[in-house]
């Protein structure tokens, strides 16, 4: 029984360590592309802007970048795809890792 929890522990944290990093990665990339697009179309302030309201910046930069460009950033939906996949990872990872004892 002992082989049998050790085997859960370990699966749970590779698969939420694994979901955390695309996570980040993914959020990273999303989170300073739009800050890059933002800059480079309105100015210096919206980089400002965009971090201290960074959640929305990130929730909605895929519309951000749409909106600034005029043109869909479909290269953008594989990182953020990617966060969010990795959102679920962690949370699967977590899930089958279960409570310590």
């Amino acid at each position: 029984m002992k082989a049998g929890n050790w085997f859960r522990r370990a699966t749970g944290t590779t698969l939420g360590i694994l979901g955390l990093i695309l996570w980040v990665t993914g959020g990273l990339i999303c989170f300073v592309w739009t800050l890059y697009v933002l800059f480079s179309i309105f100015g210096l302030w919206t980089i400002f802007v965009g971090l201290i309201l960074a959640p929305v910046t990130y929730i909605a930069s895929v519309f951000i970048i749409w909106f600034s460009t005029g043109h869909f950033p479909l290269i953008l939906l594989i990182p953020y795809v990617l966060s969010f996949i990795g959102l679920m990872l962690a949370s699967v990872g977590g899930k089958i890792r279960g409570e310590e004892n």
